[in-house]
């Protein structure tokens, strides 16, 4: 069952099966300024979901019910305006074969049981701080990008140009690849050249470099 704890600036989702655990993650947060809302399995967060919006989410991979990755995927096809929530996984798992898994589903962090609790509050600092550095960005309309820009700034093919544009308008890669009329697996290269050519591993800090002012960059 969902629990509200205290009022903040921001609100953090927290999905985690253990109480002792989730509890912890909740006042540390709370007493840091966050309001945090808690789920004890993947049902319950996606339920919740449904009609809310967090700024972040802290997220077990091995929850009862639907996994962290299902809770993940649940918060992508929630379209645009959930695209920008960053999403970080907690995990008692050291496979990289794991953090490769998020990561290609979308994950911005993952932190490692037991939980630091410094590192943290860093991590959630500096996601929010990435996030409100996106929609300044776009409040001053620097969202407005075009294809001859980027290749200019990043030396972008035109094909590259093209997937850049639509990610940084919220698109997932399945929505690029429809709207593109191109495979995943093309979507797939060319983000990986993107990323290259742009210094970046993550989507959201891809389209927080997109939305930088409009300087050539030195390549």
């Amino acid at each position: 069952m969902t629990t509200v704890r205290a009022q903040g600036a921001h609100t953090i989702l927290c999905v985690e099966d253990e109480p002792d655990l989730l509890r912890d993650l909740s006042e540390e947060l709370t007493e840091a300024g966050y309001a945090t809302v808690e789920a004890v399995d993947g049902d319950d967060a996606i339920t919740w979901l449904q009609s809310n919006r967090p700024d972040l989410i802290l997220c077990d991979i091995s929850i009862p019910g639907p996994s962290g990755f299902d809770v993940l995927t649940a918060v992508q096809e929630k379209g645009a305006d959930y695209a920008e929530i960053p999403f970080v996984f907690l995990t008692a798992l050291s496979d990289p074969l794991e953090v490769v898994a998020g990561k290609r589903l979308g994950a911005d962090d993952y932190l490692v049981k037991p939980i630091d609790y410094e590192l943290l509050l860093a991590t959630v600092e500096a996601r929010l701080r990435q996030v409100k550095r996106i929609c300044q960005a776009h409040q001053a309309g620097a969202a407005k990008l075009d294809a001859a820009t980027l290749r200019a700034r990043f030396n972008l093919t035109p094909a590259e140009a093209r997937v850049a544009i639509a990610l940084s308008e919220g698109d997932r890669p399945t929505e690029v690849a429809a709207r593109l009329n191109i495979s995943r697996t093309t979507v797939a290269f060319h983000l990986s050249n993107i990323y290259l050519k742009t210094g970046t591993n993550r989507q959201a800090e891809l389209v927080a470099q997109l939305l930088q002012p409009n300087a050539v960059q030195s390549r």
